[in-house]
């Protein structure tokens, strides 16, 4: 079962950024999966790297947008941003050094924080540069 399931309901209706938004959700419950079936410290390490490169990428792009198009809330937007890469690789870094029994424990807490932040991030946050998106001719 996911840990997110991703529906109409969570498209914003800028189709660069929903399709990035559902490739992330979908790492997430990747990540879910490997945890709940306890494939292992290696898979879950995998999946959790792809979720850094991949968070770090889309943020680049929205990044680039907020730029591009002169979003007046960028500089707190990209705040939320820095601040979940941090947290990610904080996860990421005591989930290396953990020893095995925790490892689990800490992926846990992680799926955890990431479902709150990601709704609250994309419903929030996100929807507040859709109609300057828009405006620019994203679509």
């Amino acid at each position: 079962m996911a840990l997110i399931a991703w529906n109409d309901s969570l498209k914003l209706g800028v189709a660069v950024v929903d399709r990035q938004h559902e490739r992330l959700i979908g790492i997430i419950n990747r990540l879910h999966e490997a945890t709940m079936e306890g494939r292992g410290a290696e898979v879950i390490g995998e999946i959790l790297d792809e979720l850094i490169i991949y968070t770090a990428t889309h943020f680049s792009m929205e990044e680039k947008y907020f730029a591009q198009f002169e979003y007046p809330d960028a500089e707190e937007h990209k705040c939320e941003h820095a601040a979940l890469i941090e947290k990610v690789d904080t996860f990421a870094n005591d989930f290396q050094r953990a020893l095995r029994g925790s490892k689990l424990d800490l992926a846990k807490e992680l799926l955890e924080f990431l479902k709150i932040w990601w709704r609250y991030h994309m419903m929030e946050t996100d929807s507040k540069f859709v109609t300057l998106f828009k405006e620019k001719g994203l679509t």
